[in-house]
């Protein structure tokens, strides 16, 4: 699991099994989190996921709720609107080239592939979102080029 923002790529976690709410929570805290205050914006984001179980499930709505963490409300249908989906892209691209012998080595090369996505790219997709999301309503929900 992965998060960006304007800056830069955040920090990646490896999920194994399925995720739960008090999971996504223990994530989000430990990651997403800290980097909105390091990098400045405080309590000032808004967190934007998927129709991910996770993300729907009560306990993490009612943390969300406490925490003040603002979200992007979107149509559960509509996963062209996450731009973290176009970096997830890249990182399959990079993975292309490289050659993993097992699960340990495959997530180090996930990792160098993240790590390797220009800052440009990631202030791009989010300077894109207006774009999107203007997209996504005049298509009524439907498909859209993003």
């Amino acid at each position: 699991m992965g998060c960006h923002v304007i800056q830069r790529t955040g920090f990646l976690t490896r999920v194994v099994g399925n995720l739960n709410g008090a999971g996504y929570i223990n994530i989000l805290s430990d990651s997403a989190v800290p980097l909105a205050h390091y990098l400045g914006y405080g309590g000032n984001f808004i967190l934007q996921d998927d129709g991910a179980p996770c993300h729907r499930a009560k306990i993490f709505n009612d943390w969300k709720e406490e925490q003040c963490i603002r979200t992007l409300e979107w149509h559960p249908q509509s996963p062209d609107l996450n731009p973290i989906e176009n970096l997830w892209w890249d990182v399959k691209k990079g993975l292309r080239t490289m050659q993993s012998q097992n699960v340990n080595e495959l997530e180090a090369n996930v990792r160098q592939c993240w790590g390797n996505i220009p800052v440009q790219r990631c202030e791009k997709l989010i300077k894109s979102m207006p774009r999107r999301i203007h997209a996504i309503m005049k298509a009524h929900g439907g498909y859209t080029k993003y």
